[in-house]
């Protein structure tokens, strides 16, 4: 009887309170269509090949570096525009460091090692530039040293860190470092293939 004396007393005060209880919010879509458009690629076609790597050649206790490999990234846009590379992980989960990208899992599901991606020269339109980065998807940037991944990646000028500038042709030069995690760590009766992997795709600003 409580029950249903509650309900008639609920439905009573919807009835008569109508406009106390309405609400709205606006959503709103926007973003510029644009007639440039930038084409990034790498250089050997971005394979890095470390080779045959012994067992016994891994430390049982440490991550051990395996190969370091020049790469060109070169970005060209139809004109200037800003633009920024977003790097993204397509072995993420796999890395045995929490900061670089994954060298996929062997088959027992033991993470592999990671890969480092170092930015060591950028040129923009032909004059030496900086290699700048971004966490908050665009919103600050900063000077960097490396590619990472859920990082934005960009340029600016050799005296101004903090801002993206419109470019036309961008070339960075990376140094890419395959590391493999500590072999007690891994089951390696059998050949495993590392499986890194990582896609650079173009982000207008």
């Amino acid at each position: 009887m409580k029950k249903y004396i509650a309900a008639l007393s609920t439905t009573a005060l919807i009835s008569v309170t109508p406009h106390a209880l309405a609400s709205s919010t606006d959503l709103t879509v926007t973003g510029t269509i644009t007639p440039v458009a930038c084409t990034p690629s790498l250089s050997n076609g971005g394979i890095v090949d470390n080779g045959k790597i012994s067992a016994k050649d891994l430390n049982p206790t440490r991550d051990t570096l395996v190969g370091k490999h020049p790469l060109q990234l070169t970005a060209t846009c139809d004109a200037p525009l800003l633009f920024a590379l977003n790097p993204i992980d397509n072995q993420a989960g796999t890395s045995s460091s929490l900061t670089w990208f994954g060298l996929g899992l062997t088959d027992a599901g033991e993470k592999l090692g990671w890969v480092r991606i170092d930015v060591t020269n950028t040129i923009a339109d032909g004059v030496a530039a900086h290699a700048i980065d971004s966490e908050d998807d665009g919103k600050t940037w900063s000077r960097t040293w490396v590619s990472s991944p859920g990082y934005l990646l960009s340029v600016g000028s050799a005296t101004d860190t903090s801002t993206p500038i419109a470019t036309q042709v961008l070339t960075m030069d990376f140094e890419v470092q395959t590391n493999i995690a500590r072999a007690e760590s891994l089951t390696l009766t059998d050949e495993v293939a590392l499986n890194g992997s990582v896609t650079f795709e173009m982000k207008y600003l």
